[in-house]
C-alpha cells in the first residue's frame, strides 16, 4: 500500500500489480483504466471523473465523481450499478 502526498492511495498485489487506485482529490489516470471501461464512462457519463478503480479475480469496480459505482466482469461487461 502506498499513499502519495496528494492523498492518492495505491494498493498492489504481491506480484506488483495494482489492485486499487483511489484518488481522493483528483481522478484516476486514464492510462490505468482499461479501454472498454474508459469508453463506457465517457459515452454514458461524459462529465464525470473516475475517482476509484479496484480489480480482483472477479473483475473491476469503478466509482465516479457523481458517487455511482459500477461493477464489470473480466470481459468488461457491466454486471451491476450501485447508486
Amino acid at each position: 500500500e502506498v499513499v502519495l502526498t496528494d492523498g492518492t492511495k495505491l494498493e498492489f498485489s504481491s506480484k506488483g500489480n495494482w489492485e486499487e487506485v483511489d484518488c481522493r482529490y483528483g481522478s484516476v489516470p486514464s492510462a490505468i483504466i482499461p479501454e472498454p471501461i474508459r469508453k463506457y464512462v465517457s459515452e454514458n457519463y461524459p462529465n464525470e471523473k473516475v475517482l476509484k478503480i479496484d480489480r480482483d479475480s472477479r473483475g473491476y469496480e469503478v466509482k465516479l465523481s457523481n458517487r455511482l459505482e459500477f461493477k464489470f466482469n473480466n470481459d468488461f461487461k457491466l454486471v451491476d450499478i450501485d447508486d
